[in-house]
């Protein structure tokens, strides 16, 4: 005799298809390039890395001493050079060299104001450089300080220490004294003398 297969009731009603909310990232990003970025973009270049780059770029950079005295010193060269562009202007009588002369002069100026923006970021990041080595100084002085009281407070418990033992072995010494006249008490107690 064949049986009849049955079919849960869960199984008969309509296609079900979840009510867990599903994690996807519906927001829009816009981005605004310039047309460098955008013709690399272009060109194939993956945004991700073209946007990790600017990223890269825009981080301030730490120099040292040394690197601020460089640049110093090459904006006083280049003043030094335009002074002298200025010099020889004056002295000069072709129009056409003294348009050359004017150009050059800009250009020596742009330079300059250049080299002084980029000396004055420098001299930014070496302040905030210094700045962030007193803090750490300070930080350092605060945690030796920290040091020598805890070293202090271990000397403090190391003596307490040793009295303590110090006052263990004299009572052991007087208990083990008791132990012996009790016993011999006991013993006077029980036998006689």
């Amino acid at each position: 005799m064949s049986t009849l297969t049955k079919i849960s009731p869960y199984r008969r009603g309509a296609v079900r298809f979840g009510n867990r909310p599903h994690n996807i990232d519906t927001t829009v990003r816009t981005y605004q390039l310039t047309p460098e970025q955008l013709e690399r973009l272009r060109a194939g270049e993956k945004l991700e890395d073209i946007l990790k780059e600017e990223e890269m770029m825009s981080q301030p950079k730490v120099i040292s001493y040394n690197k601020y005295l460089e640049v110093l010193a090459e904006r006083d060269e280049l003043q030094k050079q335009l002074e002298e562009l200025k010099a020889n202007t004056t002295t000069t009588e072709s129009s056409l060299e003294i348009e050359r002369l004017k150009h050059e002069i800009i250009d020596a100026h742009g330079l300059v104001v250049e080299k002084e923006e980029e000396i004055a970021h420098w001299k930014e990041l070496f302040e905030t450089a210094m700045a962030d080595k007193e803090q750490l100084h300070k930080e350092n002085l605060l945690l030796e300080n920290q040091i020598q009281r805890l070293k202090e407070a271990n000397d403090e418990l190391k003596a307490q220490n040793e009295r303590f033992l110090d006052r263990m072995v004299r009572l052991e010494r007087e208990l083990k004294g008791l132990r012996i006249y009790a016993h011999e008490k006991l013993e006077v107690d029980v036998y006689g003398d």
